[in-house]
């Protein structure tokens, strides 16, 4: 097997050249599956890796569509999804029985008996089109990331007249009904306020386009980008607040920017022992059913220490923590 960058070549595999015909494609795989079978080619263990990945380049290149995703991206972009595409449509994977992809195509498994050439192939070109003779599949979904900040989810595009471009490279069927190239278009999507991640939005029918192929879906699937400022849990919003340990047994005002812009003052009064969590209602993500209500913003604490104190700051410490020589009980 002849190995690329981009993993199997599979025009290789089938002996043809990349700009090969449909027709070809079949001849191909026709005189190289009966060549190559293995119950014709008893005793030679390397025979049945060949009538595997014969199989396998079949299935691909006989399918517009997967043709056409291999052609762009090769066998690793076509199994393991496009690198740097947040759009890739669902992720092939071979059945693995090329004794099944002979059955289809041969319509037996007996590689000994006559198969009528002109006849199968016929059939073959044939099956699926729009003739009647077949019927025509849904393609495959085209699953794409939905990247957005936590202020894009929090407000939604309603509140502030914004909504989210897309544009989405597909697959087009050209005027012959039978080829495909790959155009651009642009999906619009209307954020809610307080989707969860894994919240999925559905183009119905906006896909890839083939032969004989209804479009298939369009999903996109909503993912928070990472937050400078906050954690997102659920409908709350976690903040970390890093102080030092003076201001954890005296006391602080916390000052955070809200996800809408706004300047939200927390007054700390108690000492913020270890664990500690200071629970502010209604600071959270809207809940996207009922957005007028919102989670909580849960507040946490990491405390800051110095790398090193003055002589004169270690009396202060001693002086306020110790009486006699024995630290103070604050219990």
């Amino acid at each position: 097997m002849k190995a690329l960058e981009m993993g199997a070549d599979y025009y290789y595999l089938l002996a043809i050249n990349a700009d090969a015909t449909q027709d070809e494609i079949h001849k191909a795989y026709r005189r190289l599956a009966l060549k190559y079978h293995p119950q014709r080619n008893r005793g030679k263990p390397d025979t049945y890796e060949k009538f595997f990945w014969i199989s396998e380049a079949y299935e691909v290149l006989i399918d517009p569509q997967l043709r056409a995703r291999y052609d762009q991206y090769g066998e690793e972009g076509l199994k393991h999804g496009a690198p740097f595409q947040t759009c890739t449509p669902e992720k092939y994977a071979y059945h693995g029985d090329p004794y099944r992809t002979f059955q289809n195509y041969f319509g037996g498994t007996n590689p000994f008996r006559e198969f009528p050439q002109e006849m199968e192939l016929e059939q073959m070109e044939n099956f699926g089109r729009k003739d009647g003779r077949g019927q025509p599949k849904k393609g495959d979904p085209t699953i794409c990331d939905l990247l957005l900040t936590l202020e894009e989810i929090y407000n939604g595009s309603f509140d502030r007249g914004r909504t989210a471009s897309f544009p989405l490279p597909h697959q087009v069927l050209n005027k012959d009904s039978d080829t495909t190239e790959l155009q651009e278009k642009i999906l619009t999507i209307e954020v809610l306020p307080g989707w969860l991640e894994g919240t999925k939005v559905i183009f119905a029918n906006e896909g890839n386009q083939g032969p004989n192929t209804i479009p298939g879906d369009v999903i996109f699937i909503v993912k928070a980008k990472k937050h400078d400022t906050f954690v997102r849990d659920g409908h709350n919003l976690i903040h970390t607040a890093e102080i030092p340990v003076a201001q954890a047994l005296l006391g602080v005002t916390l000052v955070i920017k809200t996800l809408d812009d706004r300047i939200l003052r927390v007054a700390i009064t108690q000492v913020v022992k270890e664990g500690y969590v200071k629970i502010v209602e209604g600071e959270g993500m809207p809940i996207s059913k009922t957005p007028e209500k919102k989670g909580d913003l849960h507040i946490k604490f990491k405390y800051i220490f110095p790398d090193r104190l003055t002589q004169e700051q270690k009396l202060g410490v001693e002086a306020a923590l110790y009486r006699n020589g024995e630290i103070l009980s604050f219990t």
